[in-house]
This record gives structure tokens, C-alpha cells and sequence, in this order.
């Protein structure tokens, strides 16, 4: 029982390392265009509309879902998987296909994106592709809501043996643009020791979001490498009711002085 007590105050203290690892505004729509570049036999200049997507358990791993428009309507041919690298806001990732292999590189900046496709193994350029991402889409997550939480969570005896694994309960109260309680549950795995841990949580808020009332659930994934953390926090999809219904966002965390902020990023549909 005390080791799981030490691991729930290393994950708490551990907390603002988790909170800066935040995937970056990649989420949405892009459009633009994919030039051939040189003679390659069947290629063709294509508009394309990229739905761009981040998994919530790593943010690192990011999916591309390509449309290429024809004749007015959007033809789907495939999804290009990619690494994302937060320090050089690059996006990279191999291309198989019957033709041949590839390599896709892309560079981030703003609602800017621009890139290549160069076919293995000269890796000679074949594509350039730049989009621009969706102005309606950005701006539907323009919305924030700011404030502090406090949080109390109590370790549950699961009465088992292996002191690896961990069960606590959540409760919070909201301060803020956000006002209300939460309630949840999560499980905690690792050595608290080497500085390394993990967990995973599901967390039910139920108050108001600037004034609009209604509970949704919140998704956690957390991983703690050598004192290198990443969090992610997302809203379960379709989780919102009432006023809330539809929301869709992510959640920031960071603990100054002991206190915990938050800043909520979210769409929701007009009243």
C-alpha cells in the first residue's frame, strides 16, 4: 500500500513534465496542392485535402487520411502514417505501395505545411506537396477555457501482491471558465524509483464550460521515460450532453507552486 501511495505523489510531482509534452495543433483539415516533380511516367498534379488526425495515446504518431479531388469530389487513397518530432516541427514516414517505396518528409509552421515524396532507394524527389490548413477548422478550436482545478486522489487496495501495478480514484473541483466536479478512475504501472511510470484514466466532468452546462469525459495517456514525460488529455468523442453535446478538445495541465492550471482547447457547436 505504500509503495502505490509513493507512485500516485511521483506521478503528481511528475505532473508539470507530463503537461509541456502536448501534441502540437496538427488536428484537422488541409488543403493545398501535390506537383509532380520531373518525368515519372503516370504521375499527375493533384488538389489534395489531408484530414489530419493525432493518436491520443502518443502524440508523436500522427495519420494522414489523402484526398485527391476529381471531377469536384474527393477520391480517397490511403493514409500516409508519420513520426512527429516536436523540437524540429518536421513530420516523416516510409511509403509502400506496388510502385515502389518511398520516403514522405514534411515541415510544420503555423497553418502551413510543406513537404515531399522521394522514391527509394535514390531517394530522388518525386512530389512537392504545400496545404494550408482549414481556416473553419481552425478557428472552431479557437475556443479556451482557463482556470485552476484541485485534486485529491486516494489509492484503492486492490489486495494483490504486485506493488508494479496501481488503482486510484479522482475527484476534482473546477475554478474558473470551467466550474464544476469530476470524478474518475485511473491505473498506474511502473517503478517509481528509475523515474519511470506510466497511467491511464477516465475522468467524468460534470459543471459548466463558460457558462454552458453539461458533463463529457475525459480520456488520460501518460508516460514518464527517465523524467521525460507525455501526457495527453482529449475528450472522449460524442462523451459531451446537454449544452456540451458535440464538444470536441484537449486539456493542458501544469502545476506552479503547488497549484494546478489548466487551459482547455475546445469546438463546440453553436447554441
Amino acid at each position: 500500500m505504500l509503495i502505490r501511495i509513493r507512485i500516485c505523489i511521483f506521478i503528481l510531482l511528475l505532473a508539470p513534465s507530463f503537461a509541456t509534452a502536448q501534441a502540437p495543433s496538427l488536428i484537422g483539415d488541409w488543403s493545398g496542392e501535390s506537383i509532380c516533380v520531373g518525368e515519372i511516367g503516370a504521375c499527375h498534379d493533384e488538389h489534395v485535402i489531408y484530414h489530419v488526425s493525432v493518436d491520443p495515446a502518443d502524440a508523436t504518431k500522427v495519420k494522414i487520411g489523402a484526398d485527391k479531388i476529381v471531377d469536384g469530389k474527393p477520391d480517397f487513397m490511403g493514409d500516409i502514417l508519420l513520426k512527429y518530432d516536436a523540437g524540429k516541427n518536421t513530420l516523416m514516414g516510409e511509403l509502400e505501395s506496388p510502385r515502389g517505396k518511398g520516403i514522405w518528409e514534411f515541415t510544420v509552421k503555423g497553418n502551413m505545411m510543406w513537404g515531399t515524396l522521394s522514391q527509394l532507394p535514390e531517394k530522388r524527389i518525386v512530389r512537392q506537396i504545400r496545404v494550408t490548413k482549414n481556416e473553419m477548422v481552425m478557428n472552431a478550436m479557437a475556443n479556451h477555457a482557463t482556470g485552476t482545478f484541485e485534486v485529491k486522489i486516494t489509492p484503492q487496495d486492490d489486495k494483490t501482491s504486485d506493488v508494479s501495478l496501481g488503482r486510484m480514484t479522482i475527484e476534482k473541483q473546477w475554478q474558473g471558465e470551467m466550474q464544476g466536479i469530476s470524478t474518475g478512475q485511473m491505473l498506474t504501472g511502473g517503478d517509481f524509483k528509475t523515474g519511470s511510470a506510466g497511467y491511464v484514466a477516465m475522468e467524468k466532468f460534470t459543471g459548466s464550460v463558460k457558462g454552458r452546462k453539461g458533463t463529457l469525459i475525459f480520456q488520460h495517456s501518460a508516460t514518464m521515460t527517465s523524467g521525460k514525460g507525455d501526457l495527453t488529455i482529449v475528450v472522449v468523442p460524442s462523451s459531451g450532453t446537454e449544452d456540451l453535446k458535440g464538444l470536441s478538445g484537449k486539456l493542458t495541465i501544469k502545476i506552479e507552486h503547488g497549484k494546478h492550471f489548466y487551459d482547455f482547447e475546445y469546438s463546440l457547436p453553436p447554441p
